[in-house]
């Protein structure tokens, strides 16, 4: 009998190990490219972090004109100290923690993607009490003596052409292997930094441990770890013992006077230190029988409301300052019966009477405004609708949204300047009415067009509604320059 055998085929032992370590290898390969992306996506989270706190620094200041000092538990530390005959908040370190309470914040909004709390440092002068309120100083970005008023300019605040100013920080690039003494041009991103934002990411711990010292950390986390005026944005790295992910991210001074300052410098008429702004009226609204005005020259009418103002006011004599925070206007009226109206909001007339005065309203004036004599500020956060008289004294008018049919806007007698527009919103800045400079020597900007072509090549032929000004200047080109043209000369539509 013969016998037939199967035979089965299987793997052996060496094979098996061969496969193995194939697989070991491949899955070695996965993990690391896993490990990367994981590390890159956390360096991109952490960047978004610092951008976000950064605006809301910025916003802070743009309300509240300066920025705070580094903070304990999410709320900003200063230190009354006595200058002379005033007391100076000056803030307790130049070198902490970002205040988030104060900023709108929460506190899992300031900490990198690793979980560490971000570094928020600031000029280095800004707790020292004679500097901080110095508008000769950069430190002044961080004087609270005066809220709601800055006190740093845009002429006589560092930086400035040619005077960097004193407190600063400097941050160097990858193409210089270390940041201190005096990095040449090309090594350096800033050297007029007022702020820096720095997230340690995943040796966060370890490095924000070795404070203050800062020893036993890699070479190229130092520079960030320390407290001296040098920052370094070095090239990011995985090599042991020299490991380096840092974030960081500034503001500058020029930043900060851009943000805060511009488009409008003569908004700024700042008070003597420590005498800040008492409302003579707070309230959510105010209606007819809310205020009787003061008409005192000597004790001005300080309105603050916080929605809309619908009641008529005359003001009289003083230096008075109104903000609010909706709309000039009172409620819309009609006959029940037919529903024919019969008053669309304009009997909240506003006469700030005379004495150099200010007007703030965050939306539209759909009531009728008269500035009176004086050298008036307005500003409008919307449309104008009714009618606006600067009247007679040098006066700064910006209507950020447009200039309505229907409205009426002349500035009076000697030298005005009128803004109109708003460069990030390509909805405002159309002029659909008559606007007239009266006498003296007036300036019209607009922020919404970017030389004459432009403008002359807007619809409805806007510059037919343009009598009475001098000069026109058109948006900033980003670099603070601005085309211009004279009216009665070269205001053709042609960019000369």
């Amino acid at each position: 009998m013969t016998l037939n055998r199967k035979h089965s085929s299987g793997f052996t032992l060496v094979e098996i190990s061969v496969v193995l370590v194939i697989v070991g290898i491949l899955l070695v390969g996965a993990l690391s490219t896993l490990g990367e992306k994981r590390a890159v996506t956390k360096q991109l989270e952490t960047e978004k972090t610092l951008q976000n706190i950064k605006q809301q620094l910025l916003k802070f200041a743009m309300i509240n004109k300066y920025l705070p000092c580094p903070g304990v538990n999410g709320r900003e530390a200063r230190t009354a100290e006595l200058v002379g005959t005033d007391t100076i908040n000056r803030c307790t370190n130049d070198l902490g923690a970002v205040p988030y309470l104060d900023i709108g914040l929460k506190r899992d909004e300031v900490v990198d993607a690793y979980g560490n709390l971000v570094r928020y440092a600031i000029n280095q002068e800004a707790d020292i009490a004679a500097s901080i309120c110095n508008r000769a100083n950069s430190a002044s970005y961080f004087c609270n003596a005066t809220p709601g008023t800055a006190v740093f300019d845009l002429v006589n605040t560092p930086p400035t052409n040619g005077n960097n100013g004193t407190g600063n920080y400097t941050v160097c690039n990858e193409n210089t292997s270390s940041c201190s003494g005096t990095p040449s041009d090309a090594n350096i991103d800033t050297n007029v930094a007022s702020v820096v934002l720095v997230a340690f990411n995943e040796d966060g711990a370890q490095t924000i441990n070795s404070m203050p010292g800062c020893s036993g950390i890699p070479s190229q986390n130092v520079e960030n770890c320390d407290s001296d005026a040098f920052y370094h944005r070095s090239g990011i790295t995985s090599v042991e013992g020299e490991e380096f992910d840092d974030v960081i991210e500034v503001i500058t001074g020029y930043e900060i006077k851009s943000k805060i300052l511009s488009p409008i410098t003569v908004w700024n008429r700042t008070p003597p230190a420590n005498v800040p702004l008492v409302p003579t009226y707070r309230a959510y609204a105010l209606t007819p029988g809310d205020y009787t005005p003061l008409d005192d020259a000597n004790n001005p009418d300080v309105i603050q409301v916080d929605q809309n103002i619908a009641a008529a006011l005359n003001l009289g004599a003083g230096d008075d300052v109104v903000l609010v925070g909706g709309d000039l206007s009172s409620k819309l009226e009609y006959i029940n019966e037919t529903g024919e109206i019969t008053s669309d909001g304009d009997k909240a007339d506003l006469d700030t009477g005379s004495g150099n005065d200010s007007v703030y309203i965050a939306n539209s004036a759909n009531s009728n405004v008269n500035l009176g004599v004086g050298d008036d500020m307005f500003v409008l956060g919307g449309d104008l609708t009714r009618a606006l008289y600067a009247d007679a004294g040098q006066d700064q008018v910006w209507i950020k949204g447009n200039v309505e049919s229907g409205s009426t806007l002349q500035l009076g007698a000697d030298d005005d300047v009128l803004w109109i527009g708003t460069a990030d919103k390509p909805e405002t800045g159309n002029i659909n009415q008559v606007i007239d400079g009266g006498t003296g020597v007036d300036i019209l900007v607009l922020e919404n067009y970017e030389n004459e072509e432009a403008f002359w090549a807007a619809p409805s032929s806007q510059y037919l509604n343009i009598t009475g000004i001098e000069y026109i200047l058109f948006a900033d080109d980003g670099s603070g320059n601005r085309p211009y043209c004279t009216w009665s000369t070269d205001c053709d539509g042609t960019n000369n």
